[in-house]
Parts: C-alpha cells; structure tokens; sequence
C-alpha cells in the first residue's frame, strides 16, 4: 500500500462512481449476467481519512460464510488498481441465499491469521505492519462488484519532535511494546498474558515526525531518540492503546535529554495527521438579491422572488459535497449525486452528460438523503425523516429544500392527499403551469432523473424520454424536504425495515403539443430517485 491523505464522506456511498457515461438503459434490465456465472468482486475502501491506499497487486484474504456453511476460506483477491479479484472464484448458485464477507490485508498463505506481527523494523514503512480487516453481512450473489469498508485492526503510534538542539534526527525506537496480537474469529485484536516485550524502530516521516503502527495494548513505552551519536530515552507513563485508534507522543529535545509526554487526547486513526476532528473549510456564499443572484462554492446562481413572496432558485444546483464524485453508473444505487442525463444522439433513449455545459444548464441529479445533508442509507426510520421537514441540506445558509408548503403556496396542485391550493399564483385552474413560472423568471423545465425504485434494488433506470416528443426531455422529479410516505419490507410491518420512503417534490411535465399546457405540480418522490434540487429562501 501507499501513502495518501485525502478526505472522505459517505465513501460508501461514492464507491465504484466516476465511469464511462452510460448509453440509454435497457428498462428489463436484460444485459445483467447471471450471478452463478459471476465472479466475485470486491471494491476496497477505507473509511474517512486514511492513509493508507491500495496499490496494484496488494492481496487479500476472503472468506464466504453462509448460515449453512462455508463456502469460500481464506481465497487469495488481488487488486487491479480498482478492484479485488481472483481467477474462478464465482458465486454460488443458490442466488437467493446470504453470505458474510470476510477480508483482510496482508494475506497470508498459511490461512486466516490467529495472529499477527508488526515488524520490529518499520524505518522503510508502516504498510507491511497494518492489518486491515472488512466485513460485509447479508450479501447476495450478484454480478457487481461488493463495496467493503476496511478498518484499522491496530493502534498508530505518531511521535511529533520538537529539536530545541538543532540535532539532525537519526532515528526513532520504541521501547516495551509487545509486536504480536492474538485475533479472535472477528480479527478482534488481544495480547498474550506471556508476551514479550520488544523495541520497534519506527518510520521518519520527516524531520520532526516519526511512526509506528503497533498491536493495542497496556503497556509502559520508552522513546529513545538517536542524534548527535547521542541515544536520548524517557519512559511514559504506562497508557491503554485502543484498536484503530491513533495517539500522538509528544517529545522534545534537549541537548543532553529528552521531554516527552502521550497526549492525552485521542483521536480515530481516520483522522490522519491531526488531533483535533477534521473541521472542512466553511463553503464559499454570497448573497445578492439586489442582483438577482447568489454565490455558491464560488458558483454563480441566478434567483428571482416569486408572486408566493419568496425567494427561489432559478436555476438547478450543481454543488458537490465534499468528499462525493458524481456518478454515471445506474448499478450504482446509492451514489448520492449523479451527472445530468440528456436525450441521446439518436434520439431514441436518454444517456448521462457529463459536459460542462449540461451540467451548467441544467445541475446534477441528487438522492433524498444526499440532498438532505446525510450520507445515503442514514434514513432507517418515518420519525427521522419527518424531521427533515424544511432542512437546509446542500442548500446554502439561509435557504432549504421546498416544504410541500411551499411547494402548494407556489403551483397549488399537488397528488393525493394534498389539497388543491387554488390560490396559488401559479395556478392555471387545472395545473401548476410552467408557462406562468416561467414568465416571471422561474426558468423551469423537465431534466430527466435517475429511477430507483427502492432500497432493495440493486440497479436503476435513466428516464425523461418519451417517443412521442423525442427531441426532448419530457418529465422530471425534483426533491423536496417534506415526509411523504413509507412502505416497509413487509407491507404494514414497520418491524421488517424500511423499505423506502418519500419525500414531497415537484414534477415538471413536458409531455404536451404546446408549450402553453407544460404543467408543474406537487409529487412524492422515493428516496433513492435522483432529481434536480431548488433551494427556498427562510423567511426572513
């Protein structure tokens, strides 16, 4: 493995996004394998920060349990620079039946390890040294790769040196630590009541930091710091080293000793290089009414003060959460934010775009959950998504996803049970119009949306075209912050699970011979559809 600092959020879901554009999508979803036939797949990523990334021909080791039995143990997977694989190793038939995954880097050809060692000498590097467990529960057989999450099994230890004598460092050991960890059946980490202690001479990371990657443990430490043909050592205070956790050894050199002290904050391994939490950079916002138009993350959106009396975007968002890429892969079911679709050369289906101008014209497509600020699969419950109602989301300070208040105040009409609102201005008698939106500045139109019908299902589908009107997209689902509706695993069980929810949207609809007939009114939208997103202006 090498090393890299990058920051990661809902990793889970951006996993396996950044591909080819997609041509139109078979709605029968007839070009799928079958899943006996498949390989076995396995996308790596870590979680949050790391510093640690996959390297082409790193391996790992997978077991395949299923209720039953064990199907697969201890399987050597290599990495191609995207995924985990091996030759023949394919899926059981029985398609219908769950597995657990288990996998952990470095393998070992020996079997699945009972222990591990770290090296006593990690000047060259920690990588060797850090064992990385994943484990992914209720899997089915299926012709897609399987995202899984590895975690750090041990404890990092960094030592950050403060050289009041100017001494070139020479080196860095650590003294009284036990190097193996015996591992329960989960790779849970413990130390042997015998064990030895022995030194670890850590790795230079630069002129003032040093690291090492050591089983947890209790254990009384010595930093011994070689300089000037000097060895320089103080023993710590004996500490409690956590699995996957990271403690940073504070040490400063004198000319004749050493000061040196563990920090008494303790940080998740993720975090990297810092003690303190990870806190992102405030998004760049300015608002100008006056003008017609905000700034957001340094993009330049217009906004008009509709005849409801409030402020709306009149324009689709395009901002990208940290840490997320766009997707355009409809097998890709929890992406969180992908690229605007577009009718196809042909004019017989639609496809992704991913050209800046699409993008500029007519804004990424988001998931409910994305949009609403959590990562995808967070919502598990009606209560937690009731409470979005009116949440600020991805949406700049000061404005939030349409209300189904907002959203009636504005084009009246809206699906069951919702009471037409005919008083609302956009309102034609009949429809929400977007000709009258339009003539005040709305500047709304049908942008297609990506299809997935709930959370059980493992692809989706591009929409918007219609044959009748081919030369353009004809229907669209953009998001909305109100609870709409739940359906469970098992209809009426709410103990079963969730199996999706709805939130309150709009529905642009192009689907009519005249332009004058284009209607806009309020729908539910599951939770896992991708649309485009409007901010609200709060009152204020």
């Amino acid at each position: 493995m090498k090393k890299f600092y990058a920051i990661a959020v809902c990793l889970l879901a951006m996993a396996g996004c950044a591909k080819d554009p997609q041509g139109p999508v078979n709605p029968q979803g007839g070009n799928e394998p079958a899943v006996q036939t498949a390989a076995i797949r396995i996308v790596p990523v870590m979680t949050k920060v790391t510093d640690t990334a996959f390297e082409n021909g790193d391996a790992i080791g997978l077991t395949v349990a299923r209720d039953a039995d064990v199907y697969k143990t201890n399987v050597k997977l290599t990495y191609n620079g995207l995924e985990f694989s091996a030759n023949n190793l394919l899926w059981y038939a029985e398609g219908a039946v769950a597995s657990t995954l288990t996998a952990y880097y470095p393998y070992s050809a020996d079997g699945v390890p009972s222990a591990f060692t770290v090296a006593a000498d990690q000047s060259n590097g920690t990588s060797s040294s850090d064992l990385v467990v994943a484990v992914k529960e209720g899997v089915l057989p299926t012709a897609n790769a399987v995202t899984m999450p590895f975690k750090h099994k041990l404890s990092k230890l960094v030592v950050s040196i403060t050289n009041n004598a100017g001494y070139t460092l020479d080196g860095l050991t650590l003294k009284g630590i036990v190097p193996t960890a015996i591992l329960s059946a989960d790779f849970t980490p413990g130390i042997s009541a015998d064990a030895q202690a022995a030194d670890i001479v850590a790795y230079k990371v630069d002129e003032t930091t040093f690291a090492a990657i050591v089983p947890p443990q209790t254990a009384s430490i010595t930093a011994e710091v070689n300089a000037a043909g000097k060895a320089l050592s103080q023993q710590l205070a004996e500490a409690t080293l956590a699995a996957g956790k990271k403690y940073t050894i504070n040490v400063i050199v004198n000319e004749e000793d050493i000061e040196i002290a563990l920090s008494g904050d303790v940080a998740d391994w993720e975090v990297g290089g810092e003690l303190l939490p990870y806190v992102p950079e405030p998004v760049q916002f300015e608002e100008h009414l006056d003008e017609g138009y905000f700034s957001y993350d340094n993009v330049r959106y217009n906004v008009v003060q509709l005849k409801d009396g409030k402020w709306w975007m009149a324009q689709n968002l395009r901002y990208v959460p940290a840490g997320i890429t766009p997707c355009s892969d409809v097998n890709n079911v929890t992406g969180g934010v992908y690229f605007p679709v577009q009718i196809n050369e042909a004019q017989n289906g639609v496809e992704f775009a991913q050209s800046e101008d699409v993008i500029a014209a007519n804004g990424y497509l988001y998931q409910s959950e994305c949009a609403l600020g959590l990562s995808v699969g967070a919502l598990t419950t009606v209560e937690a998504a009731e409470a979005l109602e009116g949440a600020q989301g991805i949406c700049p300070d000061g404005w939030h996803l349409p209300t189904i208040a907002d959203i009636t105040e504005l084009v009246g009409k809206a699906v069951s049970p919702i009471a037409t609102n005919t008083e609302a201005p956009y309102y034609n008698g009949s429809n929400g119009s977007i000709a009258k939106l339009n003539e005040d500045g709305f500047n709304i139109d049908a942008y297609g949306m990506v299809s997935i019908q709930d959370n059980t299902k493992t692809s989706g589908m591009l929409m918007g075209y219609n044959s009748k009107y081919p030369e353009r997209l004809t229907s669209t689902m953009m998001l909305g912050s109100t609870y709409g509706g739940v359906t469970y695993n098992t209809s009426g069980d709410e103990t079963s699970g969730v199996k999706n929810l709805q939130f309150w949207g709009l529905m642009p609809m192009t689907n009519k011979d005249s332009e004058a007939d284009y209607t806009c009114n309020g729908t539910k939208v599951s939770y896992r559809i991708a649309g485009p997103v409007r901010c609200v202006r709060d009152s204020q």
